[in-house]
């Protein structure tokens, strides 16, 4: 059995749409087994399923400590301020990194979501 995990989406930084990839910011307990990292997800919002990518993690490369857990939709635009978004894991693709620029983190996002398309 897949464990689905669900969080409201809340206001984050903003950071992921001045990246390119925005990323819907989740307030949810942190899920026991749920490292940091890069991963391949199944997202369901409003009824729609929908492949993402899930960022686990401090967002070291921006000098941040604080753990977040953002989901980035790959099929999807408009607002999810205040939505219940759940998920499942479909795939582990990278550790957290810090990048010595966000320009390489960027970069590292792009083959990260070619990784999530092509599954």
């Amino acid at each position: 059995m897949t464990d689905r995990y669900t969080g409201t989406v809340i206001q984050g930084l903003g950071n992921g749409s001045k990246f390119g990839f925005p990323t819907a910011n989740l307030r949810i307990d942190t899920p026991a087994g749920i490292g940091n990292g890069v991963y391949a997800v199944r997202a369901m919002v409003d009824g729609t399923t929908h492949k993402g990518m899930l960022y686990v993690g401090t967002r070291p490369t921006l000098g941040l400590t604080e753990k977040t857990f953002e989901v980035h939709l790959l099929d999807f635009s408009g607002n999810l301020y205040g939505k219940p978004l759940s998920f499942e894991i479909v795939r582990f693709i990278r550790p957290e990194k810090r990048f010595g620029s966000v320009g390489s983190l960027v970069e590292q996002l792009k083959k990260d979501r070619e990784a999530v398309q092509n599954l």
